[in-house]
């Protein structure tokens, strides 16, 4: 985690917990059950405790919506999963309903539970404001924008510099070729950040850019989960000692699930693109060749964030655009590294050229993508 970002995350911490009052409301029934215990006659006590209760049970069903996926792993790293989870009301209501003959057993765990938020808020408090002493502050967006960061783990590249280099010029064609579907014209992608500890490059382009990929990633997320349930679906059968046919079914569905989504994709970067239809076609294969690459990254832990500055009233249409890149950005779950990846194979990252393969009942073939110019036909390959 860069400092910029941990000086973000506790900055959100302290705002999310502040708009909800979940503190306050954890240790309003703190006080309920201590009173509660003192005199256990008296029915307000038991009033006022359900009041709290449905308070905190509100507050904290706000929490799923508003931390993204991205955001609660880096709350996880930090130690604050517990503080902020949004089933945490779900576990102080059970524990008052379970003990309500002897509230003094509920009262000792909430007690310890708000103790233990309250300084672990303390800890988010006083290392945001060390960080401002020090200098260090969240990267300050301009209205109306938006940004993207590709985190990419070491292992992608093994630390070696050459191979870190043409994870970058991989982010920088698909950036530009993105834009030429986009707008009709490649834009030249600005570097906003460069982080070092997980290799972290932010940029900024357009916002009509942005959504494009922030789409397509999704989709491949969405494919994602599916695509597991397939694999699973799978392995149990092979443990049943089901062979051939059915397993071969199972397998082709997944090369067709990602196929189709490279497709979708393809069409959601070109589907307003009005140039030439000789370049559209080339846009079209160089679109193909990064979604699989991107697809085939992200299974190896690559991550991509988006964010969005303040919104102002200034442009409808682009105040619905950066609505929709802020929405993707709180849906964005990334799978956990793939035991057994589907599109890039060990080796299979040469020099600016990707292999996929691709399978079917009848036959295999291999594809074999080396620029925007050079097509794969009907098993041969044509320069057009």
């Amino acid at each position: 985690m860069t400092s910029q970002k941990l000086y973000a995350t506790l900055k959100f911490l302290e705002a999310l917990d502040s708009k909800h009052g979940l503190q306050k409301s954890l240790e309003a029934i703190v006080q309920a059950l201590t009173n509660l215990v003192s005199s256990p006659a008296q029915p307000q006590y038991q009033s006022t405790l359900a009041s709290a209760l449905s308070s905190f049970e509100t507050a904290a069903s706000k929490l799923g919506e508003s931390i993204t996926p991205s955001q609660y792993s880096a709350i996880k790293d930090m130690g604050g999963e517990e503080f902020f989870d949004p089933l945490i009301a779900d576990k102080v209501k059970v524990s008052v309903q379970t003990n309500a003959m002897t509230p003094s057993v509920a009262k000792d765990f909430v007690q310890q539970l708000s103790s233990k938020r309250s300084t672990f808020l303390s800890t988010v408090r006083e290392a945001r404001q060390n960080l401002e002493t020090l200098g260090i502050r969240e990267a300050e967006m301009e209205a109306d924008s938006a940004d993207i960061a590709f985190l990419i783990p070491r292992d992608i590249f093994d630390n070696q510099l050459g191979s870190l280099a043409k994870e970058l010029i991989f982010i920088s064609r698909l950036m530009q070729d993105f834009s030429e579907g986009v707008t009709g014209q490649a834009e030249q992608v600005k570097l906003e950040q460069l982080s070092s500890s997980i290799p972290t490059v932010a940029l900024l382009a357009g916002v009509g850019v942005i959504g494009a990929v922030a789409t397509v990633v999704n989709k491949f997320l969405e494919a994602w989960e599916k695509i597991e349930r397939i694999r699973r679906m799978r392995a149990e059968l092979a443990e049943m000692g089901l062979k051939g046919t059915a397993l071969e079914e199972l397998t082709e569905q997944i090369t067709t699930t990602v196929e189709e989504v490279v497709e979708e994709s393809t069409q959601i970067v070109l589907v307003n693109y009005k140039g030439d239809e000789g370049r559209k076609q080339e846009l079209g294969n160089a679109v193909r060749k990064h979604a699989r690459r991107l697809f085939g990254q992200i299974e190896r832990g690559l991550t991509i964030e988006v964010r969005v500055g303040a919104r102002t009233d200034k442009d409808a249409e682009s105040q619905k655009a950066l609505k929709t890149i802020d929405n993707l950005g709180k849906t964005m779950q990334f799978p956990l590294i793939a035991k057994e990846p589907i599109l890039l194979g060990n080796g299979e990252i040469l020099e600016g050229e990707i292999k996929t393969t691709k399978s079917s009942k009848k036959t295999t073939t291999h594809k074999t993508s080396t620029s925007n110019k050079e097509i794969q036909k009907d098993g041969k390959q044509e320069t057009k």
